[in-house]
């Protein structure tokens, strides 16, 4: 697809990666050298953040800018919202299945249309996480970008 600025965009394209590191921290479209600890030993938040904004400072500007429009058009796809999801969604088909769970029966398919739902919101929140990330971070303008 093409976005309002004419700029091309993939949506479920594997050249838009997201490693979350936690639900305000994420580096867009991680290294293998950003990764590496993975696994194999451990970085604080503060080290995190220093590795991920090095790691945004050389990602092209205009890369990011697909990014965040690839994000945002999968967002607008969805059938709800994240607020609807948890302050409504959620809440009645946990509600549901505990009024079952109560008379003694356990409602293996409300159980995993709950595990849907959550796996769902997870989703959500880490394209809007892109999003977020996307819009505020700095990131690498080249002379074709400016």
């Amino acid at each position: 697809g093409v976005d309002a600025d004419g700029r091309a965009f993939e949506p479920n394209s594997h050249h838009y990666e997201l490693l979350v590191i936690s639900p305000t921290l994420a580096a867009l479209h991680p290294t293998n050298a950003l990764v590496h600890i993975l696994g194999n030993g451990r970085r604080t938040i503060d080290e995190w953040k220093v590795e991920i904004n090095n790691h945004h400072a050389t990602l092209r500007k205009s890369h990011v800018n697909v990014m965040h429009d690839s994000a945002l058009a999968v967002l607008s796809e969805l059938p709800t919202t994240i607020k609807e999801d948890e302050n409504t969604i959620l809440p009645n088909e946990r509600r549901l299945f505990e009024k079952v769970k109560k008379k003694g029966r356990v409602d293996q398919s409300k159980a995993d249309t709950i595990q849907a739902i959550e796996y769902r919101l997870a989703f959500k929140k880490a394209l809007k996480l892109a999003v977020d990330v996307a819009r505020r971070e700095q990131f690498y303008l080249d002379s074709e970008e400016l």
